[in-house]
């Protein structure tokens, strides 16, 4: 009975541990982050393309996030139903982007306090968690309908 509890409660830990509060105390990763992501949006929106998918490069599959980074672009362009019909996460993504880009530019006083409110409030709600397996289940979802076609 206890080691149930137990095994609970390190799968409940691990599924409501968080990951973008720790990262937002760390100045340089969000500043390597928002300045990838800035460069990366330019690039596509530029018509480059900027970092091949390596998953779809050597196997030929889509990963979850192919196609994202051209969304986020048609997004921010104002094009919303084709950017949805592309990737459905796009303008998640996109304002994590810019919610990035914000917070690597704020004092760092405020920066830790929203930190610490954002973990409390992964913590609390298992959000990393439960946006990874809907990005999952987007994903099979999107392979399913390709194998369809």
């Amino acid at each position: 009975m206890k080691a149930d509890r137990i095994k609970i409660t390190r799968i409940r830990s691990g599924f409501f541990s968080p990951v973008l509060g720790p990262l937002v105390r760390n100045r340089q990763a969000i500043v390597l982050l928002a300045a990838v992501t800035i460069v990366q949006l330019t690039l596509t929106a530029a018509g480059s393309i900027a970092w091949q998918c390596p998953l779809k490069s050597a196997l030929g599959v889509a990963c979850p996030a192919c196609g994202l980074t051209r969304a986020m672009v048609l997004f921010a362009q104002g094009h919303w139903k084709a950017a949805i019909d592309l990737h459905a996460f796009a303008p998640l993504f996109l304002g994590a982007g810019i919610f990035l880009v914000v917070v690597s530019i704020l004092p760092a006083g405020i920066q830790q306090k929203i930190a610490d409110q954002i973990a409390t409030f992964e913590r609390l709600s298992g959000i990393v968690g439960l946006l990874s397996l809907s990005i999952l289940a987007y994903w099979i979802l999107r392979i399913i309908n390709l194998m369809n076609l």
